[in-house]
């Protein structure tokens, strides 16, 4: 087969003709041709790659500094971010770079904000509300937090909406993403009551009510929809009851999203108008329930369901007003509620297998208590072929806890008992392997019988996805 040359003026017609957009996802298609020997003049065509957006900020929210403190603060600025992953595309195929990176953001329909601090490490410079940007190359597996400029709410500025701030990513190798960020000058600040725990161990089999409850003790409203995320760890699962909530199985689901009609204005306080059923396993020892509240253009990858998830089939959760002067005070983008329990079977330690899911190339974080539900003691691992571990890395905080290897050839891992907070299994799939498994488990209490020891054990697969 002849060998094609390629010029870089076919190569920018053929980026801009290949190029599509993206919300949050999206996959590069065409094909990659390779040739034998070449002039030093050829240039090879870059391998196909994925990049994506993590947890864009549908709504910024910018702190309002009122004039009788501007002289004590000065111009409160608050950081612009943009958090990129990258991936290959080809299975099989190794890692690759995307390349050429261009980060466009036009502030144009933006009032009353400056734009400012620019980040010359990433090449940033912004020409009449034309912010460009050209950080580094990406890796396969890697994701990069950009931060690229800083903004200022400028003097007299009114609180509420300040208009669009569009962003555009553009590289050499892989489609073009688009995200459109809504600036608020103003912040919510999120607040939410706890979840009540159980007065002691409760009885297998039994159920759990929660409500849970959000406020706002900001000085914004917070429009349009909220989000309300409930996830079950350990020997527990969700009832699936309400219309607007998806949830992440059919039959004994583990999480529910709900979207719930806004807005949350400033000094509110809610509660869901129906309490969430967790449904504890008939041999399960402990669990986790968590609830949390975000504007829902804010809601997080990890938290996201498809629309095609399954749905309850009763009405629709809804929020009712409540007190929220005793709330514990959060963030301006989420609050989050938790509850631990335990049941009678104290003595039976027991994990629950897990799935490992993503991209060759992708690199995951799994907390070992969200994995299995174990609260006391170490954890063993046994990572499936094809999976290697990343262990805790220099420069990182101390109190972090990640598992690490005691045997790499063998894959054997070791899971420090958990210590606020609990240990990361974080791991690369290097590789896809065809029905790869691996294994954790925990060892019995040394100073009581553990009444079931075949609970000890559990399978962890694996889930690639193309």
């Amino acid at each position: 087969m002849a060998c094609m040359k390629v010029s870089m003026a076919s190569r920018r017609r053929r980026r801009a003709t290949t190029a599509g957009a993206a919300a949050l996802a999206v996959v590069f298609g065409g094909a990659v041709a390779s040739c034998g020997a070449a002039g030093p003049e050829a240039e090879q065509v870059p391998q196909r790659a994925e990049l994506a957006f993590k947890n864009p900020m549908g709504t910024s929210y910018l702190r309002y500094i009122e004039e009788s403190e501007r002289r004590w603060v000065g111009g409160s600025s608050d950081p612009f971010y943009v958090r990129l992953a990258a991936s290959t595309v080809t299975r099989g195929k190794g890692s690759a770079r995307v390349r050429d990176i261009k980060v466009t953001v036009d502030t144009t329909a933006t009032k009353s904000v400056t734009f400012t601090t620019m980040n010359r490490k990433h090449g940033c410079k912004g020409v009449r509300g034309i912010i460009t940007c050209t950080p580094k190359d990406i890796a396969s597996g890697e994701q990069e937090n950009l931060w690229l400029f800083n903004m200022v709410v400028r003097k007299n500025a009114e609180k509420g909406p300040a208009g669009p701030m569009k962003v555009t990513v553009t590289s050499d190798n892989a489609p073009t993403l688009h995200h459109t960020s809504h600036i608020v000058i103003g912040s919510p600040r999120l607040t939410a009551r706890d979840l009540p725990w159980a007065s002691g161990p409760v009885e297998p089999g039994s159920e759990l009510t929660v409500r849970p409850a959000f406020g706002n003790k900001g000085d914004v409203d917070v429009e349009g929809d909220l989000s309300v995320a409930v996830e079950v760890v350990g020997q527990a699962t969700l009832r699936r009851r309400y219309g607007n909530c998806r949830y992440d199985k059919a039959d004994a689901p583990k999480k529910a999203l709900c979207t719930i009609p806004g807005p949350l204005p400033a000094g509110a306080a809610y509660e869901t108008d129906h309490p969430f059923t967790v449904a504890v396993d008939s041999t399960g020892s402990q669990g986790k329930i968590t609830a949390t509240l975000y504007p829902a253009p804010n809601t997080p990858t990890r938290d996201l369901l498809p629309d095609s998830a399954p749905r309850g089939t009763g009405a629709p959760l809804g929020f009712r007003p409540t007190d929220g002067s005793n709330f514990d005070q959060f963030d301006r983008e989420l609050a989050p509620a938790d509850m631990q329990f335990r049941t009678t079977r104290r003595y039976d330690r027991q994990v629950n297998g897990f799935t490992i899911k993503g991209k060759v190339g992708q690199t995951l974080g799994i907390g070992v208590m969200d994995a299995a539900g174990y609260l006391e003691g170490s954890s063993y691992v046994t990572l499936p072929e094809g999976v290697s571990l990343i262990p805790h890395q220099e420069g990182e905080a101390s109190e972090l806890l990640y598992c690490e290897y005691t045997d790499e050839k063998n894959r054997k891992v070791l899971c420090p008992a958990p210590n606020n907070p609990a240990p990361e299994l974080r791991v690369r799939i290097d590789k896809r392997v065809e029905g790869a498994r691996g294994t954790v488990s925990v060892e019995p209490d040394p100073e009581h019988p553990d009444p079931d020891l075949t609970n000890n054990t559990a399978p962890i697969t694996m889930e690639y996805v193309d």
